[in-house]
């Protein structure tokens, strides 16, 4: 009987040390993985290069958003007019049909993507020059004009202030934006705006 106590008592001995030492690991483990979190989110990089990779992916949540948004992005197009020898806006919405009114037409979607591609960029503005001249739309600049190239740029429209009225997207005519909220990305080149024009240019910028 007595044999049977002890053993019994080892037993439940047993259980508790193990209970005590699993609870001690995983707190441990808690407490390490929330000061990850905690150094991650300030910005130091020990986690992410003393962790492995699958380990470290799960302490980075606390910079998945690190920054809020300081402005609304827009994108927009003016065209070298031959004639008057300078950049007009372009509306280049007659030219991209599918949800023209609003920031997920064609055109904003191929700015934001593929600005920094050269090749595309090249191509977007022969479509461009070519849409006007070959079938004309309304877009800002008359019929008979001739342009000889685009540039493009994205407009940097700060928004506005925590609990202050928040205007939906209106598509207000470039002149509407200061020069400091406007960054240009793509010209074309002035020999081949000349060219397209046949004469001499001078720009004014």
């Amino acid at each position: 009987m007595k044999k049977r106590t002890r053993e019994a008592f080892e037993r439940s001995e047993r259980r508790a040390a193990w209970t005590r030492r699993a609870s001690l690991a995983l707190r441990t483990v808690a407490v390490v993985y929330l000061a990850c979190i905690a150094l991650d989110g300030g910005g130091c990089s020990w986690p992410a290069r003393g962790l492995p990779r699958p380990l470290a992916f799960f302490t980075q949540v606390a910079v998945l958003f690190p920054r809020a948004a300081r402005a609304t992005i827009d994108y927009r197009a003016e065209a070298w007019v031959c004639s008057k020898n300078e950049w007009v806006e372009l509306d280049t919405r007659p030219y991209f049909p599918i949800d023209p009114n609003d920031k997920e037409n064609r055109f904003n979607r191929a700015m934001h993507f593929f600005r920094d591609n050269r090749k595309t960029m090249h191509a977007l503005d022969r479509y461009l020059v070519r849409s006007h001249d070959e079938r004309p739309g309304d877009d800002g600049i008359d019929k008979g004009e001739r342009i000889g190239g685009v540039r493009m740029m994205s407009l940097r429209i700060p928004i506005p202030p925590v609990g202050s009225q928040f205007e939906r997207y209106q598509r207000y005519p470039l002149a509407h934006y200061p020069k400091t909220e406007r960054k240009y990305f793509y010209r074309t080149p002035e020999s081949l705006r000349a060219r397209r024009c046949g004469a001499d240019l001078s720009e004014g910028d």
